[in-house]
């Protein structure tokens, strides 16, 4: 049997990935003690995501990397960074202002042989996006260095392919890299040309109803200039 632990746990309405940073607001008094325990003793919590009351059983370990601001009241902002998956074995829920502690059972991807063209055909379609839907705002990933064995490019390209939460819930309780990276393969190709299709139009919108062709040269004998009725 795999190796166990009892961490405390935060259910919440996001799915964290290991190795992805995400901010949060403290503001319930048993997750303020939580934070604290967890920022005092370096220790990692577990972060499930809840789903219309429903704590899925697969979630990931996380660490806060940063506090941003303690509130007078106590609240904290933090920022908090994914670790290591698992699936809880056994939930102690002990009433609504105390900690909830999980045993888990850590998960680790099956063994297998990395598919090298879907990994490289995945991360160019999550580079095709970033280009296309966040203007650069987001670096690309080199596939020369993602596309290793060692490494896990699912994981970083499901933070921004706006996937919805049980989507990405799904993708976390995968234990192949392969199966993720063809989840995603699917999904990118199938947004890509509505994200396309939502750019043509908002530059519709800007140019009052006009889609500029800056690089189409001008029929012969046209000037190119065009005038207003």
């Amino acid at each position: 049997m795999a190796e166990s632990e009892r961490i405390p746990v935060f259910p919440l309405g996001i799915v964290l990935f290991p190795e992805s940073q995400v901010p949060l607001h403290i503001f319930e008094d048993r997750y303020k003690k939580l934070i604290d325990q967890a920022v005092k003793e370096k220790s990692p919590f577990g972060i499930n995501y809840v789903e219309e009351d429903r704590l899925h059983a697969v979630g990931c370990s996380a660490r806060v990397v940063e506090v941003l601001e303690r509130h007078p009241d106590g609240e904290l902002d933090i920022i908090t960074e994914g670790e290591r998956r698992y699936e809880v074995l056994d939930l102690e829920q002990n009433g609504p202002d105390q900690i909830s502690f999980a045993t888990v059972r850590w998960l680790d991807d099956e063994p297998e042989e990395r598919d090298s063209e879907l990994a490289e055909e995945t991360i160019q379609l999550f580079n095709e996006l970033t280009e296309v839907a966040y203007k650069g705002t987001i670096p690309p990933l080199d596939e020369s260095i993602w596309n290793a064995e060692n490494l896990y490019p699912s994981f970083k390209i499901a933070q921004k392919s706006g996937l919805e939460a049980p989507q990405r819930q799904a993708l976390l309780s995968v234990t192949s890299e392969n199966e993720r990276l063809s989840m995603l393969h699917k999904f990118l190709t199938q947004l890509l040309p509505k994200v396309k299709e939502f750019e043509t139009v908002q530059e519709l919108i800007r140019n009052d109803g006009y889609i500029v062709n800056w690089n189409k040269k001008p029929p012969p004998g046209d000037t190119g200039a065009a005038e207003q009725p």
